[in-house]
């Protein structure tokens, strides 16, 4: 009887032992990041600098709309009213008649031409408890300025659009604050920004690691340069429509022109 009970404790010390090292292993192996979305180059090779030859070609377009457009929703926020206020419209939409503005505009399958943008700093602010810009495009790896002109407290949350995950959630407890992160930006991707206290504040970050990519103007119009000649798969989205793509063959010391039609989905 006494050996059998050695037997079994000798048993049971090896299976806790078995176990911690189970969970110290674990606990030691790196998380991996989220895989990159198609539409930002997901499985594609690094982007590289090369020279252009005769300064390569040329894209002007405009992003137009077509259909119903959706109506902005009227907010009236039932706390902080005295930083938020009582009631504001919820505006996510600004266009020229059909031409839309702010509608971020990309070649997905450029992976090699001119220098990337050598801005690295870029910036958020929480105003009267909305986000502004709320649309933005930026480099991949540069610093995120969080700021906050509200005497209020804000929890921003930064979630990758391609699987809904956290990437931080950054607090500010007054007027003034400057939360600098390096984090965010690191992965080329689009990024949706919430306040986990006032959850009509919406933003999007969408973030590129190559130089081919930009934003229509406040007449819908946008232009890019210095394209190595070939065909490429571009993408237009907005908030409120969505992503819509096109194929365009781009031409060395011409200009390819582009229209692309939004329209609204049901």
């Amino acid at each position: 009887m006494r050996l059998l009970t050695v037997t079994f404790l000798i048993a049971a010390l090896l299976g806790c032992s078995d176990e911690r090292t189970v969970r110290t292993a674990d606990s030691s192996v790196a998380v991996p990041p989220p895989p990159t979305a198609p539409a930002f180059g997901g499985g594609a090779s690094a982007y590289t600098t090369i020279e252009i030859a005769a300064g390569g070609g040329r894209i002007s377009g405009e992003v137009r709309v077509e259909g119903d457009i959706p109506r902005d929703t009227m907010v009236r926020p039932a706390a902080d009213v005295q930083a938020c206020g009582d009631a504001f419209l919820d505006a996510t939409i600004s266009r020229y008649g059909d031409r839309m503005a702010g509608v971020v505009v990309w070649l997905v399958d450029a992976r090699s031409g001119k220098p990337l943008p050598l801005n690295r700093r870029f910036e958020v602010m929480h105003t009267r408890c909305r986000l502004s810009p709320r649309v933005q495009a930026v480099r991949a790896g540069g610093t995120l300025n969080i700021r906050s002109a509200d005497r209020t407290v804000h929890h921003a949350r930064f979630l990758r659009s391609v699987d809904s995950s956290t990437i931080t959630v950054v607090t500010e407890h007054d007027a003034g604050q400057v939360v600098p992160d390096e984090g965010v930006l690191a992965l080329p991707g689009r990024i949706e920004v919430r306040c986990d206290v006032h959850p009509w504040t919406r933003g999007w970050i969408l973030v590129f690691d190559h130089p081919y990519f930009t934003m229509t103007d406040r007449r819908g119009s946008f232009a890019m340069d210095s394209i190595p000649p070939g065909r490429y798969r571009m993408i237009a989205w907005h908030e409120r429509f969505g992503a819509f793509d096109e194929t365009i063959e781009v031409a060395r010391g011409e200009t390819a022109r582009v229209s692309m039609v939004l329209r609204a989905r049901d």
